[in-house]
């Protein structure tokens, strides 16, 4: 019996491992969607919203989910809406803030955006109403899933470049000097859906990471280039400020709150809210096929929201099963 349990803590032990570098990798490249442009000072602040955010989500899944693979983590769709609202609020009402005002801003708006999708969350469990959001037409979730992935295209090409990615400035990107700097990833994100589609196994996003890293590092030691000089070209995050990576209390930023700007993304998020329930409840679904097993969809619904909503007190952004 003691083998029996040691030979299953192993992979669990290996699972849990590569789950935690997945999702700090994941929190990484998630900010830098969103902490960009004039907010740019303050990824290692973001970066930190994403980490807390993925430890409380985790927390709370271990200690409410009957079963054991489940785990909730910030997710792509409500990022690329909040970053979306930071790029319109860049270029409109804080056109003229100063970094800390933009960054206080997004802050508390990351918060405020994962209580209410909670509470939307919660109410769709208490009131049995999860499944109606499978009454939507496929052609709009389609729709709206199509534009979010382009957001994200579009956010990381100009997160590898710092240039904004748009129709007439697409051509520009094959010059030389830009062609370097997006290809790579590129060519890596191409090489890890390729990998994903004709193997499986559980170590193996964790080798294409760690690969990449390495091949990146080596590539670039016989190039010439050193650690501060990859830091100073954009390659590499940092140099970090002397507060790490917390990004403070939330509260802190309640009485300057711009709350009119942020009604007016409104719409935008109550789109946002939707589809996520959707995702929610897809990924449910694909996980009772998995594990051949009938899921109380309205309280995961529940508990999901529950969980926003501690995340969102913390300032973390909104997030579910994934």
């Amino acid at each position: 019996v003691s083998e029996s349990k040691f030979s299953s803590v192993i992979p669990d032990i290996i699972a849990g491992t590569i789950n935690g570098i997945i999702i700090i990798v994941s929190a990484m490249a998630l900010a830098a969607l969103v902490f960009t442009g004039p907010l740019a000072g303050f990824l290692p602040q973001g970066i930190g919203i994403l980490l807390v955010g993925s430890l409380i989500f985790a927390l709370f899944s271990a200690f409410t989910s009957k079963f054991p693979i489940i785990l909730s983590a910030p997710q792509d769709i409500p990022i690329a809406i909040l970053a979306l609202m930071a790029l319109t609020l860049i270029a409109s009402d804080g056109a003229h803030w100063s970094g800390s005002e933009l960054f206080s801003f997004m802050f508390m708006a990351i918060g405020m955006t994962s209580v209410l999708v909670g509470i939307f969350f919660y109410i769709l469990g208490q009131f049995k109403l999860g499944k109606l959001v499978r009454f939507i037409p496929y052609p709009v979730v389609g729709g709206f899933l199509a534009g979010t992935g382009w957001l994200i295209v579009k956010f990381s090409f100009s997160m590898m470049t710092d240039q904004d990615l748009t129709l007439e400035s697409a051509l520009t990107f094959f010059n030389q000097p830009l062609l370097i700097k997006w290809l790579p990833g590129f060519v890596f994100g191409v090489g890890m859906l390729l990998a994903g589609r004709f193997f499986s196994h559980y170590l193996l996003y964790l080798a294409i990471l760690l690969g990449g890293i390495i091949i990146f590092y080596l590539v670039m030691y016989f190039l010439g280039y050193s650690f501060s000089s990859l830091e100073n070209l954009g390659y590499l995050l940092g140099p970090f400020p002397k507060g790490g990576l917390s990004p403070g209390l939330l509260h802190v930023h309640l009485s300057s709150f711009q709350w009119n700007v942020y009604f007016a993304h409104l719409p935008a998020i109550a789109t946002m809210m939707v589809l996520s329930a959707i995702s929610v409840l897809f990924n449910y679904s694909g996980l009772e096929l998995t594990v051949k097993k009938d899921f109380n969809l309205d309280r995961e619904l529940k508990i999901t929201g529950l969980s926003n909503i501690l995340v969102g007190i913390g300032g973390g952004s909104p997030g579910y099963l994934t």
